[in-house]
């Protein structure tokens, strides 16, 4: 699979998205479920632990669409041309 993410911004990603899933579990577990309704802190850690996975998966994968349909790649390896070990083929 192609790549078009760099070392720093897939960092960032995995620590940003890990920091965003234990801030949706606080909410989870401080929210809870009042008599079957969803609580508003429910929601948004429900929100937020759904986006947390999402951007841990491009951040490991080193791929990302929207990066994909904006035509951006942040690896400089790529950019110009080099070959490079980071990524596997």
């Amino acid at each position: 699979m192609k790549h078009n993410m760099g070392k720093v911004e897939r960092g960032i990603r995995i620590v940003g998205s890990i920091v965003v899933m234990l801030f949706s579990l606080i909410l989870l577990n401080g929210g809870g479920v009042l008599y079957g309704i969803l609580t508003s802190a429910t929601i948004a850690g429900s929100v937020l632990t759904i986006a947390g996975i999402v951007v841990f998966v491009t951040g490991v994968t080193g791929y990302c669409p929207i990066n994909a349909l904006l035509h951006f790649n942040s690896c400089q390896a790529c950019r110009l041309g080099e070959t490079h070990k980071h990524m596997p083929v």
